[in-house]
């Protein structure tokens, strides 16, 4: 049970940082971003962005889906 439940805090918190930090300055001034030419017009696209925003939604729905296995498994038990 304890690991499932840092496993659903680790999907929240990784589905937060990647849904919003690809739309901060965070992710315009890193320097890792911008440390080559081709590297930074990846970053920058729109699209790439997105992706990694998307990822972290991915993050989420894998949380929920966790949590409401929990769930379930509970009620089940407490109907036997």
């Amino acid at each position: 049970m304890t690991i499932a439940i840092l496993f659903i805090i680790y999907c929240l918190e990784a589905g937060a940082f990647f849904a919003i930090v690809p739309w901060t300055r965070f992710w315009e001034f890193h320097p890792l971003l911008h440390a080559n030419p081709t590297l930074t017009l990846i970053a920058d696209n729109l699209f790439v962005r997105g992706l990694v925003s998307g990822f972290g939604l991915a993050h989420f729905i894998v949380a929920i889906r966790e949590v409401t296995l929990i769930l379930e498994r509970r009620r089940t038990r407490t109907h036997e």
